[in-house]
């Protein structure tokens, strides 16, 4: 990513309690779970009511999913 941003260093986890605004709070990125890191289980971020329940639809505007249950 750091040729597409730079001049912003790596975000670092920091934990809950760090004041930091540019730091991960509650998103540590090289814990493992499962056998694999949380980067890699959470490659892509996704708004679940955008995804799975409202046809990708918007506040800019209507979605672009067919729904096949109707």
């Amino acid at each position: 990513m750091s040729e597409f941003f730079p001049n912003i260093p790596t975000i670092k986890y920091e934990g809950p309690l760090s004041d930091n605004p540019f730091a991960f709070h509650h998103y540590n990125p090289e814990e493992i779970v499962a056998g694999k890191s949380m980067k890699e289980h959470l490659r892509f971020g996704a708004a679940y009511w955008h995804c799975m329940r409202n046809g990708l639809g918007d506040p800019f505007g209507e979605g672009n999913r067919f729904n096949a249950l109707g």
